[in-house]
């Protein structure tokens, strides 16, 4: 137990290590990996920009270049009509003071009196200061004295930075682009060899797709955003608010923030309205369209462009903002999403980055069988029957089974053996099953008659083997088979004896692992002694790693056929006694990849 401890101690620290590196090599290496990662967004939004040029018969260099030269020039006109903008906003909005006044006076006035008394007291305190001092003297500028020596070469050198530095980082990001575009495939196939370690098959797989689906979402998002920009922009035109332009870019690149960047990009043009008109409507159609813009992109454009999401969880997308904002500054802020895109879609490809996806992922981190079994044992009766009425909202009622009740008989007989369950928690899970299994029975379906092929059903050794026979009773209840279900109880001479007298067409005996195999195949052979012809079918529920083997086992202890699920079982009843395949999902299904049936 103790170099157990130690050895996890010492992964831990391991890990931490490994965090603290990878965040110092971000923070350091800023003016590195932020053109660098610039380039590579910015390649992968080009790249089927690229290749369109390219099928129509340019070739790769000029193609390259051609896009990059627009890519410019766009960018520099978007620049120039922004900066004129910007330009005139700043001498505009001083001539407005007059009305910002008087709209704040007539907010004054129409004020509430608890309202106005806030106000008053804030203003008295205020026009009083606790040293004595008044208001006028409190705010008067400091004069300092300086010797006026000429800094010009310090102030240029300040300029120079200032202006430089973005123009050498847009000129690497541009070079850094056209060679990624240019040499792709090299840089594919290191990628490949970095990742692969002797699974080129499947790194290749994974590799690509991931490309392309990281190529087209950053495209869809760019142009999502381009085009509510464009709209935002022609609608604020329309109304009469100046500046449009400005105001559209401005929330074209705020939507790359996650949540907060539109409703930023918003209160720009609607104190602008408020400042410039006198009325209290233009602000409230400004804010009209752009909820009703953000409402129709986010819940109607967004899905069927984009997918439903990003792919990464509000809380990642919000935790991913601050980081990158603390590692890299304002610029981080603008990569967040697309980063932690990359890092999301990287987790579900590499196996040995899973945890990105488990971490980031808008899935559900926990499977549903998971879930349910999880607020079982923490007692919670009520959510884990919502999990499953949920689940089979959009799930047939066989794949309910599969998917959830069935896994956690497993996990529940697993943790009872092997993880210290008690037998109360046991018989508590067993309840709350029989109640999910007990209202999916009161569905109303319709009863098989007392003449339809009777399949005897018989638990190998335990109480959830009966809970699993009645989910098969629900499964094939619809092709009108009837099950009977023995009890625990009952010893193997007394089902030789209902057997006899009753004749099904087959019997169907379960077995949930762990435990219950020998007291399967004894039942299988005493059945086959004495009833010869009968059809037996057992079912071995869940994936099994020795199947041959244990095909081999139940075969020569007088098993007819042997089946891993509710779906496969159900299935092969069907198919035995001639029936159809329900269109509710009762078919055979390979959920475990092993055979089907296995004859004798």
């Amino acid at each position: 137990m103790t170099e157990g401890r130690k050895r996890s101690s010492i992964s831990y620290l391991r890990i931490l290590w490994g965090i603290g590196l990878v965040v110092a090599i971000l923070y350091l290496g800023k003016p590195l990996l932020v053109p660098l990662s610039l380039a590579v967004l910015f390649t992968f939004i080009l790249t089927p920009v690229v290749e369109a040029v390219q099928r129509s018969g340019l070739p790769r260099v000029p193609s390259v270049l051609a896009v990059l030269f627009l890519s410019l020039v766009l960018a520099a006109l978007i620049g120039w009509g922004v900066g004129a903008q910007l330009n005139n906003l700043a001498k505009d909005l001083p001539t407005h003071t007059e009305e910002v006044r008087e709209k704040i006076a007539h907010l004054r006035q129409a004020g509430s009196e608890k309202f106005s008394r806030l106000f008053r007291m804030y203003q008295e305190v205020g026009a009083s200061d606790s040293t004595g001092t008044s208001p006028a003297s409190a705010f008067m500028p400091s004069i300092v004295v300086q010797n006026s020596s000429p800094v010009a070469i310090e102030n240029f050198s300040t300029l120079a930075g200032v202006i430089l530095e973005p123009i050498a980082t847009a000129l690497l990001v541009m070079i850094l682009v056209g060679f990624m575009l240019i040499r792709r495939e090299d840089l594919r196939n290191r990628v490949i060899g970095l990742l692969g370690h002797g699974q080129l098959a499947g790194t290749t797989r994974v590799t690509v797709e991931a490309a392309e689906r990281l190529s087209r979402f950053l495209l869809a998002q760019l142009l999502v955003n381009a085009s509510f920009g464009l709209v935002f922009g022609t609608a604020l035109f329309v109304i009469g608010v100046p500046y449009s332009l400005l105001w559209g870019l401005l929330m074209a690149l705020l939507r790359f923030v996650p949540y907060a960047g539109p409703w930023t990009a918003a209160v720009g043009p609607i104190l602008l309205s408020v400042a410039i008109f006198p009325d209290w409507v233009h602000p409230l159609v400004v804010l009209a369209i752009f909820v009703a813009l953000e409402l129709i992109t986010a819940n109607v454009i967004e899905p069927v462009v984009m997918g439903h999401s990003t792919g990464v969880s509000p809380v990642a997308l919000l935790l991913a903002a601050a980081f990158w904002i603390w590692v890299w500054g304002p610029v981080g802020l603008f990569l967040s999403t697309p980063l932690t895109a990359c890092m999301v879609v990287l987790g579900q490809h590499v196996p040995r980055f899973r945890f990105l996806a488990t971490l980031l992922d808008d899935q559900p981190a926990l499977e549903p069988h998971v879930r349910y079994y999880q607020r079982l044992l923490a007692g919670d009766r009520n959510e884990a029957a919502q999990l499953v009425a949920e689940f089979s909202k959009k799930s047939t009622l066989v794949e309910v089974f599969d998917g959830v009740l069935l896994p956690t008989l497993l996990r529940t007989r697993r943790d009872r053996k092997h993880a210290g369950l008690t037998a109360d928690d046991e018989n508590f899970i067993f309840d709350a099953t029989q109640q999910v299994l007990d209202q999916f029975a009161g569905g109303g379906d319709i009863a098989p008659l007392s003449e339809s092929p009777l399949v005897f059903a018989c638990p190998a050794h335990h109480r959830g083997e009966e809970l699993s026979l009645a989910m098969l009773a629900q499964a094939v209840g619809p092709q009108g088979y009837r099950v009977e279900i023995a009890s625990t109880h009952v010893l193997p001479v007394e089902i030789e004896s209902r057997l006899a007298a009753q004749r099904p067409a087959i019997v169907f005996i379960a077995v949930l692992p762990p435990g219950g195999l020998i007291q399967a195949r004894y039942l299988c052979k005493r059945l086959r002694k004495r009833f010869p012809e009968l059809i037996i079918i057992v079912g071995y529920w869940g994936r099994v790693r020795n199947f041959d083997r244990l095909l081999v086992r139940l075969r020569t202890s007088g098993a007819n056929y042997v089946t891993t699920s509710i779906a496969q079982s159900g299935g092969q009843i069907t198919a035995l006694l001639g029936g159809s395949v329900s269109p509710s999902g009762n078919e055979i299904r390979r959920d475990t990849g092993q055979p089907e049936k296995a004859n004798v």
